[in-house]
């Protein structure tokens, strides 16, 4: 590459991430993400959707045609699903049966989920662990801390990606109070509940009657918070219907969306700035396009001044769903007395009504974040580990050979913060990090608590 192609690459980061910034200032709430299939396959090698079904084709010895044999013969890949479910069943229920397990024989077992189940094991046989290279990536990603994301994908990647969110399967986002935050909502289903899967002609046509009152609940994201998609094409289907039920809803005016931005790799020689997505045959709208092989910078722009980077969303969907439920129901069917006039007196100012929920000490706490910035899990992954174990082996291992328990009292390494009474979280400073690092590569070390 010439100096001439990375200085342009370079002013087109920097324009962007101030476009990104800039976008966050104005949408001052946390980004909605909508991901799709393109990131797990760029994360952990998934297949695309043709490749899935090819598989499931070639595994099923009651098909004994090839994928394009059927692409030839039906309108989309849906409907090549639809068909194959029914050899899967007929199979399953002859000299497959050993393929699967007891439950799936059961009475109102539905026809389809045969290949359903065939298929999540598959996906599920590539993991959930990300290539090496794009663990800064994923890490970024992470740092956006998104208000909520909203995938087609059916693996768990984004479950690992984002510990403390929480997986909402199908249509769970409608019957979700409003003032959701820190879930994943998996509409078209999960591995995990092979069932759940958005997969046949029969199960999209289902999932369309559902869309327009999920698009209903999409609205206030539109309205009120910055959007980025990621992993998906322009034409993809899913998000011109998505588009489509808002146009109709609110009649998208011409101009470029300002809250919108379109990530993909490059397309051309030259990145573009817009992209034109279609509502319908005869309507687009031009949104913010962002395209690059690298997509860590513009996850780190996203992440910008992200103010949950130390708040457990378990807590916050806690805290929010109680306080939805109080105003909603128990105070009006009048559960329990109020004290308003305390309630008035304690929404003047920002602190004061943090007090109304007992987190009135989190504000002046930023010099305990600083100190302490990660819970176990993520000590585990600065360290290499997929989950919290292996840094708690390690803090385990400090206690046998030293005899300090580094996890028994407030000290230099660990901290304690109370989120109710009932409740605490322990937090861990990068001197815990540097001191793990050196057991876990059996350097010789010491353990000073002050």
């Amino acid at each position: 590459m010439s100096d001439l192609d990375v200085e342009a690459v370079e002013k087109y980061q920097i324009e962007q991430t101030q476009k990104i910034i800039s976008t966050r200032e104005k949408f001052p709430l946390q980004p909605i993400v909508f991901v799709g299939s393109g990131l797990s396959r760029r994360w952990i090698s998934a297949p695309t959707w043709f490749s899935l079904l090819d598989w499931a084709i070639e595994k099923c010895p009651e098909i004994d045609k090839p994928i394009q044999f059927f692409t030839q013969q039906e309108v989309g890949l849906p409907e090549v699903a639809e068909r194959i479910a029914t050899a899967y069943q007929s199979w399953a229920w002859g000299a497959g049966s050993a393929e699967f397990p007891p439950i799936l024989f059961e009475v109102k077992v539905p026809a389809d989920i045969y290949l359903k189940y065939a298929i999540a094991q598959h996906i599920k046989g590539f993991g959930t662990g990300i290539a090496e290279q794009y663990q800064d990536e994923a890490s970024a990603f992470a740092s956006i801390r998104p208000h909520a994301v909203i995938t087609t994908n059916y693996d768990g990647v984004l479950e690992k990606t984002l510990p403390g969110y929480q997986p909402i399967l199908g249509a769970g986002l409608i019957s979700a109070p409003f003032a959701i935050i820190g879930e994943i909502y998996k509409i078209h289903g999960t591995v995990e509940k092979p069932s759940s899967m958005v997969l046949t002609s029969s199960d999209y046509l289902a999932f369309g009657a559902k869309r327009k009152y999920l698009t209903a609940k999409l609205l206030t994201f539109f309205a009120e918070h910055p959007i980025l998609f990621v992993g998906y094409r322009v034409e993809d289907t899913n998000i011109r219907k998505i588009l489509e039920d808002l146009d109709e809803a609110v009649e998208i005016k011409g101009g470029t969306i300002p809250n919108i931005f379109f990530l993909t790799r490059p397309n051309g020689e030259t990145p573009a700035f817009e992209k034109i997505l279609q509502v319908s045959a005869d309507k687009g709208v031009r949104v913010n396009a962002i395209e690059t092989k690298d997509f860590e910078w513009v996850f780190k722009a996203f992440g910008h001044n992200a103010p949950l980077s130390n708040v457990n969303p378990q807590v916050l969907r806690s805290l929010l769903a109680r306080s939805y439920q109080l105003v909603r129901s128990d105070i009006p069917k009048q559960m329990f007395e109020v004290d308003f006039e305390l309630i008035r007196n304690k929404v003047d100012t920002k602190e004061q009504f943090a007090k109304v929920f007992g987190i009135g000490t989190l504000q002046p706490v930023t010099g305990f974040s600083a100190s302490y910035p990660y819970n176990l899990t993520e000590v585990g992954r600065k360290l290499g580990y997929a989950t919290w174990h292996g840094a708690d082996k390690l803090i385990k291992q400090i206690k046998n050979e030293k005899d300090v328990d580094i996890k028994a009292s407030d000290n230099q390494y660990h901290g304690t913060v109370r989120i109710s009474k009932k409740s605490k979280a322990q937090m861990y400073s990068e001197a815990c990090v540097e001191l793990l690092e050196a057991v876990r590569d059996g350097v010789g070390y010491e353990v000073h608590l002050v």
